[in-house]
């Protein structure tokens, strides 16, 4: 019962983030929306941030969409030097699986 619930709860989860990230778009599309219908009527004041941008703001950035990126650092080690051609080593296992004995 308790590994049942455990994956209630993580179902429940992403269905949240999910449905969450879901109404984070569509307010940011009403928005759009009315910056397009203000473009065209523009005696109209702009409006100001409503309190639901706040509350969305988190769930619109979950997850980034670049992959960061690592700088280079010079270490020193000429290209020469580190070129090891034609060596090739054996492959070391962790461990060497067996198994059975075949008597028993």
């Amino acid at each position: 019962m308790k590994a049942f619930r455990r994956f209630g709860f993580a179902l429940w989860l992403a269905l949240a983030l999910v449905a969450g990230q879901q109404a984070a778009a569509l307010h940011a599309l009403g928005h759009a929306a009315e910056s397009l219908a203000q473009k065209q009527d523009s005696k109209q004041p702009t409006p100001s941030k409503c309190g639901e941008c706040f509350v969305c703001s988190q769930l619109s950035a979950g997850a980034a969409t670049t992959v960061p990126e690592v700088p280079l650092v010079e270490c020193g080690i000429s290209a020469a030097v580190a070129t090891t051609e034609g060596i090739v080593a054996a492959p070391a296992f962790a461990y060497l699986s067996r198994g059975p004995p075949t008597l028993l």
